[in-house]
């Protein structure tokens, strides 16, 4: 089966070049595993065919973009998790949740968060390494530019998925400036109803053209699904959605807003894709131009899983995933989303293309 890495690049023009940005491969085109697709930011954007392959040690967007967390840069702090890591057997069988946090340690005010979908993968200090028995399956990687004054929110609803931290060498000063850094290391404990984080914020981003984006967390005790319940119900709106489900959740019709499965195997960017071979999970909301990258499967045993959700409002993202989801078929891909947003000095902990070059929005 063909099985496509789909790249998104959401990125903004400024004035210096940097090495704190989301990157993608030469010459602004992503990386592929085997055959992989992009979409770049554009008036109609519109998939198309990328060149590298992410199986490489160098020279594409995921690894420009954890360059300063596989190697040693001192004026870059991380924090990585997962319940999969790199040489380590699995840590966390709860919650699913994988990304890294790079924060530049100097005056800029620069952070990246970086979430994926890659069990055993991205060793601090390690080197790039991809995990050859995950070059069959579809996955999904989101890399979002962040304010310093974000650090908090975002801290907050990763430390409501219940994560395994397995990197982090935070600076004392970090961790005193933002106290949620501080909780999420240290395991401090959720004790108050609902056991869900809502956070929003918006990406750094020059002549303020921001994505807007909202993060769930969704703690075990919540004992909610994270799509009928959860996204459907907080973002108050029809929701498509792409995720494994067992017989007993279904399709939800009735109500004031409702639920769809989206059917497998479906035409996604020129390439049949089907829901077993795919690791990736998604949801559209419907009249928001937002699209949910998510950890959660759709059935009953998920409602005692942690979980996560990263909702990216941009119409032009939302129409290339939307035109899969109305096709009467299914779909299974890796999606590689990297938001690119830059700022005007010289940095080293946002999300960068290949070469770190700016990229036109």
């Amino acid at each position: 089966m063909f099985i496509p890495i789909i790249l998104i690049l959401i990125s903004l023009n400024c004035c210096n070049a940097q090495v704190a940005t989301c990157k993608d491969d030469g010459d602004n085109n992503p990386p592929n595993v085997v055959s992989s697709n992009i979409i770049k930011s554009a008036v109609n954007p519109v998939w198309a065919q990328s060149a590298q392959n992410v199986n490489h040690d160098r020279e594409h967007s995921i690894a420009r973009t954890l360059a300063h967390f596989i190697a040693n840069n001192g004026d870059i702090k991380v924090l990585a998790y997962s319940d999969d890591p790199p040489n380590l057997p699995p840590r966390n069988e709860k919650s699913k949740a994988k990304g890294v946090l790079l924060v530049d340690n100097r005056a800029n005010d620069a952070a990246a968060w970086f979430v994926h979908t890659v069990p055993k993968f991205l060793a601090h200090l390690g080197g790039y390494s991809w995990p050859a028995a995950e070059t069959p399956k579809g996955h999904m990687f989101l890399c979002l530019s962040l304010n310093e004054a974000h650090l908090n929110l975002v801290a907050k609803a990763i430390r409501y998925q219940e994560p395994f931290i397995y990197a982090n060498n935070l600076s004392p000063e970090l961790l005193n400036q933002h106290v949620e850094l501080s909780n999420l290391i240290t395991g401090a404990q959720i004790r108050v109803t609902p056991f869900l984080e809502h956070a929003k914020f918006a990406t750094k981003a020059a002549a303020g053209a921001a994505a807007n984006i909202q993060a769930f967390g969704k703690h075990t005790k919540s004992h909610s699904d994270m799509y009928a319940k959860v996204l459907k119900n907080k973002l108050a709106a029809n929701i498509r959605i792409w995720a494994p489900s067992d017989t007993r959740s279904k399709s939800i019709c009735k109500g004031q807003y409702q639920l769809r499965k989206i059917a497998s195997p479906m035409q996604f960017a020129d390439s049949l894709v089907s829901r077993e071979a795919d690791s990736a999970k998604w949801a559209l909301v419907e009249q928001k131009n937002t699209v949910c990258l998510t950890t959660n499967d759709y059935t009953v045993g998920e409602k005692k899983i942690p979980g996560a959700a990263v909702c990216l409002e941009n119409a032009g993202v939302y129409n290339a995933f939307s035109a899969a989801a109305f096709i009467a078929m299914r779909l299974t891909e890796t999606i590689v989303i990297l938001v690119l947003f830059k700022s005007c000095t010289a940095q080293v902990a946002t999300c960068k293309d290949d070469n770190n070059a700016a990229v036109d929005w």
